[in-house]
């Protein structure tokens, strides 16, 4: 979690400091919520304002369904232009869900 809050935070380009004063937590709350990912419930929530992020990414790291569904979408636009690329990209994909599921290298 302090790799993906610290991320947010410098692509926002604030300091601990601005992140104390918007979400009312001590500079020394921040750190150690971000150190030990002990986040309750509303001061993630405040992070996630503050932030304009997604509590599921947040917590997980990943993006929430809306996204994939987009991705989805340009996925099967370009598919009509550049069939071949998606192929690679899916292929690519299957690849690495392979691995994740079994392991070992296709």
């Amino acid at each position: 979690m302090f790799r993906l809050l610290r991320q947010v935070i410098n692509d926002h380009s604030l300091s601990v400091e601005d992140i104390s004063q918007q979400t009312g937590l001590t500079i020394a709350q921040i750190y150690d919520r971000m150190k030990l990912g002990n986040l309750r419930l509303n001061e993630a929530a405040e992070f996630c304002r503050v932030l304009e992020i997604d509590l599921q990414w947040l917590a997980t790291g990943y993006e929430s369904i809306p996204y994939i569904e987009g991705l989805t979408h340009k996925l099967t636009e370009l598919s009509k232009t550049k069939p071949e690329f998606v192929n690679y990209l899916l292929l690519a994909i299957d690849r690495l869900w392979h691995e994740e599921r079994v392991g070992k290298r296709l």
